[in-house]
């Protein structure tokens, strides 16, 4: 790449070299002339230590072929003294600098890009020449010295400044970027020059357009102009600005309609007549933004004037607006009244009027384009040349001739850019040297003869110091000024003449941030009867919880609209769904949690679940005391009071779980719940199986056996039924391990945000019945299967019922549960089923036993315990009753039928026995 560079440059400067012959004499004087004005060069020269390089549009663009018009009084020659003015200042400063004088070398670029890249060259020129001087590889004379150019004068640039517009500035920076000098524009403002990777060495001391677009775009948010057109050039200056604005207009709510792009060189009078019309005529703007050039400006105005629409715009022009009297016809100060331009900060450059007005004829020594100044300004007769501007017929040698404020000098706004550039080169040199040569060292050390080119583009990018407001100034990422624009207003004063004010800016505020300020008393639409601004919006804003819904005709006009019931607003024209469980705020622009809905032990259905439970534990402590206190009778015996007791724990456990039930859910909650569903009923119906099993086996056995069944003690019911308890204790135990417990937020309606246990919405709860549900059927067949056992074992009735009343509930609580949305429902069905559970149990299978032991004592015998049932069915013993004595016929009494009997007894005797054990 190094190597390509090279080439390029190699072959450009053969070329210069051999088709431009200039300047290879020496410098005597501090201003050099070589030539003529048309056929040579014309530069200033200002002799010092270190020169700093100049590009300056001492005159206007050229017509019909010629490169160079006339001179620019004022934005030619004001910013190339100002750079004179503030390098004799920092020459005379011993805090800068010291002993170290700077210098200059300006030339005209004519605001011609083609032409100030030729100015250009002559730099280039110097930059070869040093190198060859500096013994690196490079080209020589034909007679093999090595080359020079100026005699020297050019290797001791250390930086270029310029030049004033983008786009000559872009041409010059694309060659002067292959050489290792900086440039720095005083004006330039392109957002295409803020790119590193192509301009490495550029610096400007002005802000990039993106800042001057956000200005413009502040101050119609400022005003609440939401609706507003724009006109800008079809130019680089143009293009960039409108694509800015454009690009960044989403961020103010702004919206640009019928934008037009114009042609300064093509468009006519009829072409910018139909540019106004179809902005009046089809739209209802009142602003209308202008980002072109000075002379497009002007022509827009003046077909806004013929067009008779001019009273009704808000002009807000760029940077490149006219801010002065004379840039404006007559007849177009009606039209511009009430304009509003953004414009580079105006900061008086202190001390330059009193430097510009003391200039004398003999300053053409030090600036060759002084003298054609001095006499376009004056219009006196130069007598050297014997050229005349106007009929006065004053030699431009008359002493009365001077620079005055009242024969219409003025201070050009940007001069404190070109100031700052300056200041800029100094500073950094300063830095730099007193790393290099020391900080106490007083002039240049042999280690800055010259300066390195890449160290000192690295101090000028960190330069600091004072503008000439007193503000820090830094380049913002090493290449642009901060933004720093002044607000102008366009008012006319009470004698009729029309001006420019101040009317605020838009600057960095103590946080580093750019911030529009505007003084709105000072603020004047046009004259003093119609002071306020008027409005410029298609639509008026809504809402905040309303949405923009933009016409298909003018996008930038539109319709407000709700979002909906439970839709939030996204942004000015978007909605979204609020999440589930979420509502709206007030005002639309967010989503807000719905209140959770739970069922805790403050609900009355929850109170009554709750009071039929603490019955029902109430009724289980009764039954459990008197078999207790009874568990001696034959009745209790009969009735196997260890798994009845068991049976009564499992029952207390159905009414306890009410509580756990109705709670406000928690994961521990959750968990004794989920746990505690199966759990208990397993406990109930392990024990109910098991008995009615012993039972069976005791009196079915097919053997008539005397001996005692195995695995019919206590001990071993207790174990049979603990078995049966612990396999549904292992499957909860893992089905909470494998799914632990946690809140959930069920939705059952869009306005509902209920807190449950998860797996209670989607009926896995009912997973821990079927093992429950298994024991309730081997219970049944049980109990049928020993339907023929005497009396107090016969428990086949109440069994049944019991389990009969166990089944219809769980088909109505199941589909209850399932079906239901809502979450009350479905907790206190739940809640109730437990305790209606519990109380079947007590009430088919402990009450009958419990009247039976306290209002019928009589019946609680080993004899009516042992009978058996009737043939027909089930009956109870009868009393024999009182029987009027007869005679009885005689019976013989066989030894075998009275050993058949007594064999009866002692069996029935010996099973009675093993139940009761």
């Amino acid at each position: 790449m190094a190597t390509t560079t090279t080439t390029v440059i190699g072959f450009a400067i053969r070329l210069l070299w051999t088709t431009n012959p200039l300047l290879a004499v020496g410098v005597s004087s501090n201003v050099q002339r070589t030539g003529t004005r048309h056929g040579g060069v014309w530069y200033a020269n200002v002799t010092g230590d270190l020169l700093l390089g100049g590009l300056f549009p001492v005159h206007r663009k050229g017509n019909d072929g010629n490169s160079c018009g006339e001179i620019q009084t004022e934005d030619g020659i004001q910013p190339l003294e100002a750079m004179l003015y503030t390098i004799e200042r920092v020459n005379q400063d011993p805090r800068i600098l010291a002993g170290v004088r700077l210098g200059a070398l300006a030339f005209d670029t004519c605001d011609n890009p083609t032409y100030a890249l030729q100015q250009a060259f002559y730099f280039v020129k110097g930059f070869m020449a040093r190198g060859n001087r500096l013994d690196e590889e490079g080209y020589r004379c034909e007679d093999r010295s090595v080359a020079k150019f100026l005699d020297g004068e050019l290797d001791r640039v250390v930086a270029v400044l310029g030049a004033q517009s983008s786009s000559v500035t872009i041409q010059v920076a694309s060659v002067l970027g292959l050489f290792p000098v900086p440039q720095i524009s005083y004006m330039a403002t392109s957002p295409f020059l803020s790119s590193k990777e192509r301009f490495p060495r550029f610096f400007r001391t002005v802000p990039s357009d993106v800042n001057q677009a956000r200005a413009m775009l502040e101050i119609l948010r400022e005003f609440k102009w939401s609706y507003v057109s724009v006109v800008y050039t079809d130019s680089e200056y143009g293009d960039h600005g409108y694509e800015t604005l454009t690009s960044l207009a989403g961020e103010y709510s702004i919206c640009f309609s019928a934008p037009h792009r114009i042609s300064d060189d093509r468009f006519t009078e009829e072409d910018y007549d139909r540019v106004i019309r179809t902005i009046a005529e089809k739209t209802d703007v009142r602003v209308v933004v202008l980002f072109a050039e000075k002379s497009a400006t002007l022509r827009v105005l003046e077909a806004a004037r013929r067009v008779g629409v001019g009273s009704r715009f808000v002009w807000l022009g760029s940077d490149s607006w006219p801010d002065r009297r004379d840039a404006v016809v007559a007849e177009d100060t009606t039209v511009l009244e009430g304009a509003l331009a953004v414009q580079p900060l105006y900061a008086p450059l202190a001390g330059f009027d009193e430097y510009f007005t003391g200039l004398r004829l003999d300053h053409g020594r030090n600036n060759p384009w002084f003298r054609e100044f001095w006499r376009i300004y004056h219009g006196c007769t130069d007598d050297e040349t014997g050229e005349n501007v106007g009929e006065r017929g004053v030699s431009c040698r008359d002493r009365r001739l001077k620079i005055e404020r009242r024969n219409g000098y003025k201070q050009r706004r940007f001069l404190h850019f070109v100031r700052d550039a300056v200041y800029a080169v100094a500073h950094a040199l300063d830095d730099m040297r007193a790393d290099v040569c020391g900080r106490d060292s007083v002039g240049l050390c042999d280690a800055m003869r010259p300066p390195d080119a890449d160290a000192f583009t690295g101090y000028l990018a960190n330069v600091s110091f004072k503008d000439v407001v007193g503000n820090g100034f830094g380049f913002v990422d090493g290449v642009d000024g901060p933004p720093r624009y002044s607000i102008l207003n366009y008012q006319r004063t009470a004698n009729g003449t029309y001006h420019w004010t101040d009317v605020g800016n838009y600057t960095l505020n103590e946080g580093g941030r750019a911030e529009l300020r505007l003084d709105r008393k000072r603020l004047r639409f046009r004259g003093e009867s119609l002071r306020r601004f008027p409005n410029s919006s298609c639509s008026q804003p809504c809402d905040s919880n309303l949405i923009m819904v933009r016409n298909k005709e003018d996008p930038c006009c539109w319709s407000c609209q709700s979002c909906g019931l439970y839709r939030y607003k996204v942004d000015e024209q978007r909605c979204e769904e609020c999440a589930a469980g979420t509502v709206p705020r007030a005002n639309g622009t967010g989503c807000q949690p719905i209140p959770e809905q739970f069922v805790d032990h403050s609900n009355p259905w929850a109170i009554v679940a709750m009071a039929i439970a603490i019955f029902g534990m109430a009724l289980t402590g009764f039954v459990c005391s008197v078999f207790w206190i009874y568990r001696g009778t034959p009745m209790i015996k009969a009735s196997g009071r260890e798994l009845s007791f068991l049976l009564l724990v499992g029952a207390f456990g159905c009414f306890s779980m009410t509580f756990a039930v109705v709670a406000k859910p928690s994961v521990e909650s959750c968990a004794v719940v989920r746990f505690g569903i199966g759990f208990c009923y397993t406990v109930c119906y392990a024990a109910l199986a098991t008995k009615i099993n012993r039972i069976h086996r005791i009196f079915n056995d097919p053997g008539h056996s005397p001996r005692k069944r195995r695995f019919t003690s206590p001990t071993s019911q207790l174990t049979i039924a603990s078995i049966l308890v612990l396999i549904e204790t292992a499957f909860d135990a893992g089905w909470l391990l494998k799914e632990p417990p946690a809140i959930e937020h069920s939705y059952p309606s869009r306005e509902a945000n209920v807190r449950v246990c998860r797996g209670s919405e989607d009926g896995s709860y009912v997973i821990g019945l079927l093992y429950p549900f298994l024991l309730t059927v081997a219970s049944t067949f049980y109990a049928v299967k020993t339907r023929k056992c005497p009396v107090g074992f016969n428990e086949t009735r109440c069994i049944a019922f019991a389990n009969y009343a166990t089944i219809v509930l769980w088909l109505a609580f199941v589909p209850l549960y399932m079906a239901s949305s809502s979450n009350v429902v479905k907790v206190i069905t739940l809640a109730l089923s437990l305790s209606m559970n519990g109380l079947v149990q007590l009430l088919c299978l402990f009450l009958p036993k419990v009247y039976l032991v306290l209002a019928k004592p009589e019946k609680n015998t080993r004899k009516l315990v042992m009978a058996r049932p009737a043939a027909g069915g089930f009956s109870q013993p009868t009393t024999p009753a009182t029987i009027t004595p007869v005679t009885p016929e005689p019976m013989s009494t066989s030894p075998s039928f009275l050993d058949s009997s007594k064999l009866s007894i002692d069996r029935c005797s010996l099973r009675f026995d093993q139940i009761s054990l």
